[in-house]
This record gives structure tokens, sequence and C-alpha cells, in this order.
């Protein structure tokens, strides 16, 4: 007798094929990870997912993290060509620096729009995470 476990909850699927069908509209990916432990909080289906869309990581509860560790996340994330931020989402430390990073890594795109006479152009964004990153934005 053969016994199979699906330990994948049924909304973590659901949500990962809604991400999958919407992420051909998105132009930012916001991915949020445990300062701590940033590999450990990484979800491994969002890299499949997202393939080659612009990315920033929040290292979040990085009050909580060592401070040299913390640098040498963020440079092992830069040599792979992702921005980081350290955030404190908690109580909204950080925060305000996401859409200035947002519109530095976007403007090459929105200059192209407005050669093309798109002004104004939308930039969409998802913001991702597993459980207990705190995806929780106080402006």
């Amino acid at each position: 007798m053969s016994i199979n476990f699906n330990w994948y909850p049924g909304h973590m699927a659901k949500t990962k094929r809604e991400i999958t069908e919407d992420i051909k509209l998105i132009d930012v990916v916001i991915e949020i990870l445990d300062s701590r432990i940033p590999i450990s909080s990484q979800n491994p289906d969002i890299q499949s997912i997202i393939s080659n869309k612009k990315k920033i990581i929040l290292l979040n509860k990085y009050d909580l993290a060592d401070d040299k560790e913390t640098k040498k996340w963020q440079e092992k994330f830069k040599k792979q060509g992702i921005e980081t931020l350290l955030v404190e989402a908690n109580c909204g430390k950080g925060i305000n620096q996401v859409i200035s990073k947002i519109q530095e890594i976007m403007k090459e795109d929105i200059e192209k729009y407005a050669e093309k006479g798109r002004t104004n152009k939308t930039i969409r964004v998802i913001v991702l995470g597993i459980p207990n990153v705190r995806k929780v934005f106080i402006y």
C-alpha cells in the first residue's frame, strides 16, 4: 500500500498559479526576506516564476540581524545583479527608499516609453515573500 502526502497547501498552489499567470504584467518584483536567514526565507519557486524581471530584495528585520553578515548578503546579491534594501517593516524603517529604488531601476524603461510618447507609465510591482517575513508596509 502506498500513501502520497501532499505537503504543499492548496492556498500556496493557487497563489503560485496566480503569480505565474500575472507575472507577464509585472515590471518589478520585490521579494522580502528575513535578514537573519535570507536563503532559508526564500521561496525556491519564485526564481523560476519571475525569470528575467527586475528584482529588489528587501532584507527585513535587519535590526535583529548581524550587521557584518547582512553586508555579506548584500554583496552576494549585488554580484547577482540584484538590488537590496534594509527594512524594518514592522515600524516602517527603510520603506521610504523602496519607491526611489523602483524608479532607479526602471529609469531606462521609463525613458524608452517617454521617447515613444508614453509618459506617466504605470510601474507594476508585485511583493512576494514566505509567511512570517512581514510583508507589511507603512507609508
